[in-house]
């Protein structure tokens, strides 16, 4: 009987390890009616922003031009972690999805649709995958590409949510900072 409690404990801890390394899970980005993934209590320790990262987010326009591709690069440095994560969302005024997000070909990075909240939007995110957390060198990011197209009209401001874990590696919620940063990309004016 011992026996077999300790093998099902460790099913359901290898289980749960998995699961969180498979990427962010969707609606955690911090946009509104989201939670982060401290929130959601998938990394702890550390209040909300309270850490030292420098966060690069490249790429964005200020204005965006009608169904224009653009090429948007994160990465992150904070001294001691170990593990990364990003997850983003692009969103109009009402919270629906606005514009496109797309993978880039040999970027660790996947899209996720809004699939567990009860009042479901449009959104889609985009997030890192497991091979796509561990940095050139401690302290560092990978860089993580991806693209937005623009909508098709000139509506209204896109509204970008990111959020953005610096792990400490030890495979345990504790210990991790979890930053969150908005960016707003105008339309063309009329």
């Amino acid at each position: 009987m011992r026996l077999a409690s300790i093998f099902i404990l460790s099913l359901l801890l290898s289980v749960s390890l998995v699961a969180k390394k498979k990427g962010a899970p969707p609606m955690t980005s911090g946009a509104p009616g989201d939670r982060t993934c401290l929130t959601s209590k998938c990394h702890a320790g550390n209040d909300l922003n309270s850490g030292k990262a420098e966060i690069q987010i490249n790429g964005l326009p200020k204005i965006y031009t009608p169904n224009e591709i653009y090429d948007i690069t994160l990465s992150l440095t904070q001294k001691g972690a170990k593990t990364w994560g990003f997850i983003a969302t692009a969103a109009d005024a009402d919270g629906n999805a606005h514009g496109e997000l797309l993978t880039v070909k040999d970027q660790p990075i996947q899209l996720l649709d809004d699939t567990r909240s009860k009042k479901r939007t449009s959104r889609r995110y985009i997030s890192h995958r497991v091979d796509g957390i561990k940095g050139p060198k401690k302290g560092e990011s990978p860089t993580w590409t991806f693209q937005w197209q623009a909508p098709d009209s000139a509506a209204s401001t896109t509204s970008f949510f990111f959020a953005f874990n610096a792990g400490n590696g030890n495979k345990k919620k504790t210990g991790d900072y979890i930053y969150t940063r908005t960016i707003d990309v105008q339309p063309p004016k009329k």
